[in-house]
């Protein structure tokens, strides 16, 4: 018991120091690249500021796995300097039993950080981007060719999605229940107010009647343009999602038959977020012990990070490669978690042939 606290008081040393450490440069460099953007529109230096301060617990998020490995690099590498593990193994405990604990205390720390962000990440993020947004008079979503959204018998494209629920561009395709096109709008822009869609400058053409009829509304009200939900599910960021809003979303999607498959993959990457942050430590911690004990701080540091920079990008691009060739989202975000597990395991097996027990 007594061991267990210590490796874990040392290990939360090294985290609070790599993870303020680490925050901070994340900070400078983001205040710095949102200086650019100084006095276009609103944006003025104290929008910037707190759109930085609201930003701070996204970095905190982001720089966790990072802070937890260069944390353990420093805090166990400067015990393995002053001997203590061989101290540890004089008294009867192994490495693998150090090791054991180190990762299980991870897990444990990692499974609580991550259930608190949840909660309050999405939240300091969706504000920071609004206010950011706003001020930038910038459209939340944008794709030059249009974005298809399908809601109940229509099929509907928008140009530009702008913050505070608002849409431009709107063209709107219905279909009767012969899968023959009736009517089809175009509307300017459209805001939804109170439950209901303000829309403006509508040209409604109906091609159900012979000849066709067309009509024009400057202003008029609307229950079903489209589900707000399905905005939203577009136009968030993952960080801006709680894990229950995500099950929200694949649910949703599903009972309107649409494709749910980059919904579970952000869901199943949100879940095995501690898993991977154990993995990442995991690669790392035999070059403790053993051949890479003699290597001072310095070099652990950056052997460290460049093994979170491989994985990182591996177990973020495969996911996403995994959508476009259609491999099963949960698939996609296990596999390079069990190759890197592997990949851990040869390497510790290697450590101990170089005479860690």
């Amino acid at each position: 018991m007594i061991l267990n606290l210590y490796l874990l008081r040392r290990f939360l040393l090294g985290l609070l120091v790599s993870l303020v450490v680490l925050v901070s440069i994340e900070i400078f460099f983001s205040f710095s690249s949102e200086m650019k953007y100084l006095n276009e529109g609103n944006y003025d230096f104290n929008v910037i500021l707190k759109y930085i301060i609201l930003s701070i617990p996204r970095s905190i998020d982001t720089m966790f796995p990072y802070s937890v490995l260069i944390g353990a690099l420093l805090s166990l590498g400067a015990m393995a300097a002053d001997m203590e593990f061989v101290a540890m193994q004089s008294a009867g405990v192994s490495v693998r039993k150090i090791l054991i604990i180190i990762l299980l205390q991870t897990f444990f720390i990692s499974t609580i950080f991550y259930i608190i962000v949840d909660s309050i990440v999405p939240t300091f993020s969706s504000k920071a981007e609004t206010v950011r947004n706003i001020a930038l008079k910038k459209q939340s979503y944008f794709n030059k060719n249009g974005t298809w959204f399908k809601n109940n018998d229509s099929f509907i494209k928008i140009l530009e999605i702008y913050p505070n629920d608002t849409v431009k561009g709107i063209s709107v395709y219905t279909y009767d229940d012969s899968n023959q096109l009736s009517t089809v709008n175009y509307i300017e822009s459209a805001k939804f107010i109170k439950g209901k869609w303000n829309l403006e400058n509508v040209i409604k053409i109906d091609l159900s009647e012979d000849p066709i009829a067309t009509e024009r509304f400057q202003n008029m009200l609307s229950d079903d343009l489209i589900d707000i939900k399905l905005i939203n599910i577009k136009t968030n960021k993952p960080y801006s999602l709680r894990l229950r809003d995500v099950r929200r979303n694949i649910k949703y999607l599903q009972a309107n038959n649409l494709d749910t498959s980059i919904q579970e993959k952000i869901f199943w990457e949100k879940v095995m977020k501690p898993i991977a942050t154990v993995i990442m430590l995991f690669l790392a911690m035999p070059f403790i012990f053993g051949k890479m004990r003699s290597i001072n701080a310095s070099k652990r540091i950056v052997i460290g990070l460049f093994i979170g920079i491989i994985f990182f990008i591996i177990s973020s691009i495969l996911p996403n490669l995994g959508l476009i060739i259609g491999i099963n989202p949960f698939i996609s975000v296990m596999l390079p978690l069990i190759v890197f597990a592997f990949l851990g395991q040869y390497i510790y097996k290697y450590q101990l042939e170089s005479g860690l027990r």
